[in-house]
């Protein structure tokens, strides 16, 4: 077969793999990643406006404990209301509920056991509480802004007292009804987001190298011996193939994900 022959079937492959294959794998592949973030936000949009009213609630409700040279367990649990009192302070100042987006699952992980730990030091030294002094007139005078928040989160707190057991209980059902049951959602979307990115990266490769391999054809095909253009069509085709099954892989782990 001469070179002319086989050039131009070369370049009947590398067009068809070009605009049938590559192009539609990353649409495709485009329109399961938003399909895949929308399933995300819609699952977790709920647990972040209760996780956000939580750490208001915190925020505003955590000044009617007083603390006195705490130690052990209630050193702790001063520093756990602290570090969560500046998350709903932020949430406060700026007016804005915290996004799916915020947090890495690390992250979200450690507030969320940090919010555990609230529960967890006030169980394992109750008497060590019973001795933190609670401010009565306060929390009464802060009720028409605390309320609110908890009331989003639990309808059953509704027009309940503030009271100092309450922040055990609260801290206790956000963590048990709200967080675990959504703990492994974060961090599988961000192994799909990882494994889409690479998905994608090759996909892009992919392309490049079929746009480049038909430009050498067009400009150098004169010194460039056909062995080579064979062998970048070759190529070519082998990750057409690579990356169809790399697109099954991902849908399958999609259809796992967010279940």
């Amino acid at each position: 077969m001469c070179n002319g022959r086989k050039i131009s079937i070369i370049i009947t492959i590398l067009s068809a793999l070009l605009t049938g294959g590559f192009l539609m794998l990353f649409i495709e592949s485009q329109q399961r990643a938003n399909s895949v973030a929308e399933r995300f936000h819609l699952r977790m949009g709920y647990f972040y406006h209760c996780f956000t009213n939580y750490v208001r609630f915190i925020s505003s409700f955590a000044f009617c404990y007083g603390f006195e040279n705490p130690k052990g367990y209630m050193k702790k649990l001063k520093d756990d209301l602290e570090c969560i009192s500046r998350l709903g302070g932020k949430s406060i100042i700026s007016g804005q509920e915290y996004s799916a987006n915020f947090f890495t699952a690390k992250q979200l992980d450690a507030i969320c056991e940090t919010i555990n730990d609230i529960w967890y030091c006030i169980d394992k030294d109750y008497q060590g509480f019973q001795k933190v002094k609670f401010n009565a007139s306060h929390a009464a005078s802060s009720c028409e802004h605390s309320i609110p928040y908890i009331e989003e989160i639990f309808p059953k707190y509704k027009n309940i007292t503030l009271n100092k057991e309450l922040l055990s209980k609260v801290s206790g059902d956000f963590y048990v009804d709200y967080y675990q049951p959504i703990s492994n959602i974060l961090p599988q979307y961000e192994l799909w987001i990882e494994k889409e990115k690479s998905f994608r990266n090759w996909t892009l490769f992919t392309i490049i190298l079929t746009t480049l391999t038909m430009l050498l054809i067009l400009l150098f095909r004169s010194y460039i011996p056909m062995w080579v253009f064979t062998s970048l069509c070759v190529a070519c085709c082998g990750l057409l193939g690579t990356e169809l099954y790399k697109l099954l892989k991902l849908e399958d782990y999609s259809k796992e994900i967010l279940r």
